[in-house]
């Protein structure tokens, strides 16, 4: 029998890591982010099945403060795990689109564009990167809203 994550607990763990303070919530996001690239392959899609359908429970607000310190943490990342990362996120969000659908994507490109331009282009690069390498990129980019990618530069 196959485990069903449990979304709840992934929840509150976002919404626990979203009410911290940045000093506190930088550290701890990347210690989670280093245990992941420690983790199977099996438990990194796990881990990231698991945030995304837990990210559009969290109030938008508050999941905008989380994402934009997320992105700092992995803008520091080297380019080759962004985009692993990236990778991992893309494979999740092609076997199941729905959580990706129902999320606020104004506050997440908010989040992006008021990052530092080094910031926005090594992000930007990585996700161009792990965009071209997967088969099916034609189904993430209709999923994400005109807006959020001309803010991404996937789309002029």
């Amino acid at each position: 029998m196959e485990a069903v994550p449990d979304n709840n607990a992934a929840g509150n763990i976002i919404q626990i890591l979203a009410n911290l303070p940045d000093f506190l919530r930088k550290p701890m996001i990347q210690g989670r982010l280093k245990e992941f690239f420690s983790m199977t392959e099996e438990n990194r899609h796990e881990t990231i099945a698991m945030a995304l359908a837990a990210a559009p429970t969290i109030d938008p607000g508050k999941l905008a403060i989380l994402v934009k310190t997320w992105l700092e943490v992995i803008s520091d990342f080297d380019p080759g795990k962004r985009s692993a990362l990236f990778k991992v996120y893309s494979e999740q969000v092609l076997a199941n689109p729905g959580p990706l659908q129902k999320m606020d994507f104004a506050s997440l490109t908010q989040s992006f564009t008021s990052l530092d331009s080094q910031q926005q282009q090594a992000i930007t690069d990585s996700l161009h990167e792990t965009l071209f390498a997967i088969p099916r990129r034609q189904e993430i980019l209709k999923l994400i809203p005109d807006q959020a990618q001309r803010a991404l530069k996937l789309k002029s």
